[in-house]
């Protein structure tokens, strides 16, 4: 991706979110942690740009987050420690017993190696675009399936997860989530239970998971949190 076009994508999404104050906006953030040391942070939020909301309609995703984790690289082990932020435009869709969102974006993150592994292309200061679909079915009062897919083409790097939920109080799920994530130089599976939407109060909902992580040469166990806030 050249610099310049770059360059213009931030330009128009930073503009656009100077833009986005009627509709209700949503606040996110949460935490991964795993007995091996290993974390992922995040921070991001979700602004309807003029004329659409949460619900439908074109929407402005600003994301923050940090993360460190382990691979092999021959009989090398190598520490990998990410700061990235990203900036895309989501187009929203709903219904009685759906939602889902598609983005577009960028991507720039900051990868440190130690030590430097030269056979790793993300190292270092890169931009990417970045593809994202979210998506929610109810097929129940009580039941629903909840998927999220990431891709960077450029570093051929993916996020994936799918929850089975079923309700167990008047706002909160629970249920099994599968996750896999992975590039060129590294790959794991998660496997764990999380509980969703538990109301703090009016606004703030809570998200608490744990489970089992399996990369390439360890197995783990995790913990996440995750909140979430209209403003």
């Amino acid at each position: 991706m050249s610099r310049r076009l770059r360059r213009i994508l931030l330009a128009g999404m930073l503009s656009a979110s100077a833009t986005a104050q009627a509709a209700e906006k949503l606040f996110l953030s949460g935490a991964e942690l795993t007995n091996t040391g290993s974390v992922y942070y995040y921070i991001g939020t979700a602004l309807p740009l003029p004329g659409s909301d949460l619900a439908s309609g074109y929407v402005l995703h600003l994301w923050a987050d940090y993360q460190t984790y382990a691979y092999s690289a021959g009989a090398v082990d190598i520490d990998a420690r990410i700061d990235a932020l990203s900036a895309a435009i989501g187009y929203h869709d709903s219904g009685d017993n759906y939602w889902w969102n598609g983005r577009l974006g960028v991507v720039q993150a900051d990868t440190r190696l130690s030590p430097h592994d030269s056979a790793n292309d993300s190292a270092g200061v890169t931009a990417n675009f970045k593809l994202q679909l979210e998506g929610e079915r109810r097929n129940s009062s009580d039941f629903k399936v909840n998927g999220n897919l990431e891709y960077i083409p450029g570093r051929n790097a993916h996020w994936a997860r799918l929850r089975f939920l079923r309700r167990y109080e008047s706002s909160g799920y629970h249920g099994p989530e599968l996750i896999h994530q992975g590039d060129p130089s590294y790959s794991a599976f998660q496997l764990g239970w999380a509980f969703t939407e538990i109301a703090l109060n009016r606004q703030w909902r809570l998200g608490i998971k744990g489970g089992f992580r399996f990369d390439e040469n360890t197995a783990s166990k995790y913990l996440g949190v995750e909140l979430s806030c209209p403003y």
